[in-house]
């Protein structure tokens, strides 16, 4: 099982364990002191917790960088309030996983993804990011949330339990911005600057690959993206600012940026890829990794032409997602080559990760990478005398690279092609 489908079923199993209905439409709100647990609540919160914390570390998922995780623990660690409860016990992890997003559980175990790292600027950011995932812990919403009685989530389709599915989704809403409006004090008292809230909620807003639906609210668990930014602002705005540590979490945190656009790549991602890519060249222009992976970008891209998220409709966006995911990667591409405008967006794509494969050998004609990228090119444009070339570079260049039984193998097949063209 791969790491990406291993976060998928976590996932899952963290949605169907939080599918619950109510009897009544109320308004949820958090209790800041001590609840006890009652009946199955130790187990089916604490203990559970705990076990899927241990299904994380035998599945590989935490990061192990000392330097991130102890980021992420002390800035942790300074917003969080003194317990409440035994069962709580804040502490602090990285996961490896592309997406923007963490997850708080329970027993006061906070994970943060490492695409969420990615993309924050400052430990301003990153402290806005836990202190609402603090909230939820001290606030015992999970608690709040387990305390209305279950029901399972494909029962909810099934049975067509419609009205108690969006009573459940209304009370995470008010859970989620509650530990919003909260942020904000938390944040201040710990010396944190609390206008980072709403620069995160611009974050979060970003949908570079067009697959987000805009939705009404009543649909989300989550308060809408726009209203929660707005939201944010207000609650910041007569607050003062506070420091702004950027230096030390540059330093911390840029190998998980470089890691992760490697991973939307990775996981066909292209566009998220390009466009953080290209945001972090503005305050990195001379990192040759960063400009080889926009580069790489480029390249898997494909036959898919350039959008702007915001001037996709719904529809546009349904149907991406519906694409996604009946369609396996390679039929995707296969469909769209078979368009003209497929083709073309296709010879785009590869001069654009070309010219910057290039511009990097100018900067570096030692820079191995771009060679092999250069070869993935040609070789995609079907100019085998070019790919060899490049290939024969890159493997004079890097004789202990790791991929290079791959590359020899392929040159072997490009010799053996243009002697047969040569006859």
């Amino acid at each position: 099982m791969n790491g990406a489908w291993q976060c998928f079923v976590i996932r899952a199993l963290i949605l169907s364990a939080t599918i619950s209905c109510f009897e009544s439409a109320v308004a949820a709100e958090g209790i800041y002191e001590s609840v006890e647990l009652r009946g199955k609540e130790p187990h089916d919160l604490i203990e559970t917790a705990a076990e899927y914390h241990d299904q994380f570390e035998r599945r590989s998922l935490l990061h192990s960088d000392s330097a991130v995780t102890g980021l992420v623990r002390n800035i942790g660690h300074a917003l969080a309030p003194p317990p409440t409860d035994d069962y709580i016990d804040y502490e602090f992890f990285v996961i490896r996983d592309p997406s923007p997003n963490a997850f708080a559980m329970p027993n006061g175990r906070i994970y943060v993804h490492t695409g969420m790292l990615a993309r924050l600027e400052d430990s301003s950011q990153l402290a806005a990011l836990l202190a609402h995932e603090i909230n939820h812990v001290a606030g015992h919403h999970g608690i709040v949330q387990f305390r209305i009685k279950p029901i399972d989530v494909f029962d909810i389709f099934i049975t067509g339990g419609l009205v108690a599915a969006l009573n459940q989704l209304s009370l995470s809403r008010d859970l989620e911005q509650e530990a919003d409006d909260r942020a904000p004090r938390m944040m201040l008292e710990s010396g944190y600057d609390p206008h980072a809230l709403p620069e995160l909620m611009d974050l979060l807003r970003e949908d570079f690959e067009g697959l987000r639906p805009r939705v009404s609210s009543v649909w989300t668990t989550h308060p809408e993206p726009d209203a929660r930014f707005a939201q944010s602002l207000a609650l910041v705005a007569a607050m003062p600012d506070g420091d702004r540590d950027r230096d030390l979490f540059d330093t911390v945190v840029h190998p998980v940026r470089l890691m992760t656009v490697r991973d939307y790549i990775r996981g066909d991602y292209p566009y998220t890829a390009i466009a953080v890519a290209e945001t972090l060249l503005e305050s990195y222009p001379q990192d040759l990794e960063l400009r080889m992976l926009l580069g790489d970008a480029w390249r898997v891209l494909g036959p898919r032409s350039e959008f702007t998220p915001e001037d996709l409709s719904n529809g546009d966006k349904r149907r991406n997602l519906r694409r996604r995911m009946l369609r396996t990667r390679i039929e995707r591409t296969e469909a769209l080559l078979e368009t003209e405008a497929g083709r073309a967006a296709m010879r785009r794509n590869l001069d654009t990760a070309r010219l910057i494969y290039e511009d990097l050998l100018v900067r570096d004609a030692t820079f191995a990478p771009a060679h092999r990228g250069l070869g993935e090119v040609f070789d995609a444009l079907g100019m085998p005398r070019e790919a060899a070339r490049a290939y024969l570079q890159y493997v004079k260049q890097a004789p202990e690279a790791e991929d290079r039984p791959v590359v020899m193998g392929r040159l072997t097949e490009l010799r053996d092609q243009l002697t047969t063209e040569n006859q």
